[in-house]
């Protein structure tokens, strides 16, 4: 039998229970955790770009005596939280996650986007007049079939700063680009592993080529403080995707360079010598090609001994300790000298 109902109810009905004394955010088996403020401002500009947020779960009993109904938040406390105390103009959204309406509190707002908010729908699971083990049971048989998180999405879940939403903008913008190019599957898609190549290839921008182990240091970092223009990154970013291309007209999935690692290698290697190529003196792109042939040959070599000691080298780190800092180094100088 059904024990439960699923609804939308506006911000504003929330607003009006809350009021009312009919909204209870503290039930005893909710989870205590506090959100930062970039959280919270995360999730406010997630409401102001009409973007969906997670379900939230009531749990509905009715109080006989005063004959109204009372609405304990079994899950999405923080959630709530943070919209009731942005309606109260409790805090701002930062500048940085929405440069428009960023820095003004909700009654600074323009009319029509305070509505918009007010009107802003929340699915909700209702669980009419469940006991606590009811519900604890529900709740244990939902996290029976969650999915546990990878590296990427635990950074995603815990970062909300400027570099994490650049990341996540440019790795979702080219979505088919990773497929049809072999780079990924749906499925690592899925699992946020454009994300991570991306945020991967960032650090490297900014920071010089580093371990993939160390991407959620500087998400760390990155998150206290970020100065960077993330609208020029993301224009170096496609400037580089462009040129490989051009270099490439009938895409990557079949050459070597379809690997992440070595996909990783090539991006890094093609960003470098843009810069350091200015363009009326830079060669044509099937030049380039021509010359990155040799990579090719060099996986298809049956007897290793006809390679080169660096030809060699190279093979050898694209096979062993594909992410390490100092096969990448090599990696990408060998490209560099290569196309040189």
């Amino acid at each position: 039998m059904k024990s439960y109902d699923s609804r939308t109810y506006s911000i504003n009905d929330f607003v009006e229970w809350d009021a009312a004394k009919q909204l209870e955010l503290n039930p005893k088996f909710q989870r205590r955790a506090v959100w930062t403020d970039k959280a919270k401002s995360f999730l406010m500009d997630t409401i102001l770009r009409g973007k969906p947020i997670p379900k939230v779960f009531i749990r509905q009993k009715i109080n006989v005596t005063t004959k109204t109904s009372i609405r304990e938040v079994v899950d999405g406390q923080q959630r709530l939280r943070t919209i009731l105390s942005y309606i109260k103009d409790g805090f701002t959204v930062n500048k940085r996650q929405n440069p428009e309406f960023g820095g003004l509190q909700f009654s600074q707002l323009p009319e029509n986007i305070q509505s918009q908010i007010l009107s802003y729908e929340v699915s909700v699971d209702l669980l009419i007049n469940l006991t606590d083990s009811e519900v604890l049971d529900i709740f244990s048989r939902l996290n029976s079939y969650a999915v546990l998180l990878n590296e990427q999405e635990k950074i995603n879940a815990d970062h909300f700063g400027p570099f994490k939403v650049l990341a996540d903008k440019i790795g979702h913008k080219y979505y088919d680009y990773w497929s049809s190019q072999g780079v990924l599957t749906n499925k690592q898609i899925v699992r946020m592993q454009e994300v991570n190549l991306v945020a991967d290839i960032l650090i490297a921008r900014l920071e010089g080529i580093k371990s993939k182990k160390q991407i959620k240091k500087y998400y760390d970092l990155y998150e206290s403080a970020f100065e960077y223009d993330t609208e020029e990154l993301e224009v170096d970013f496609d400037r580089t995707i462009t040129a490989i291309e051009k270099i490439y007209p009938e895409g990557l999935s079949d050459t070597e360079f379809r690997r992440p690692h070595l996909f990783y290698s090539l991006f890094i290697t093609i960003s470098q010598w843009l810069i350091k190529n200015s363009k009326p003196n830079r060669p044509p792109p099937e030049v380039i090609r021509n010359k990155l042939e040799r990579v090719e040959e060099i996986f298809a070599e049956e007897d290793i001994k006809n390679l080169s000691k660096d030809e060699q080298q190279f093979l050898n780190d694209c096979r062993r300790a594909t992410t390490d800092e100092k096969v990448r180094l090599r990696r990408s100088e060998f490209l560099l000298n290569t196309i040189s």
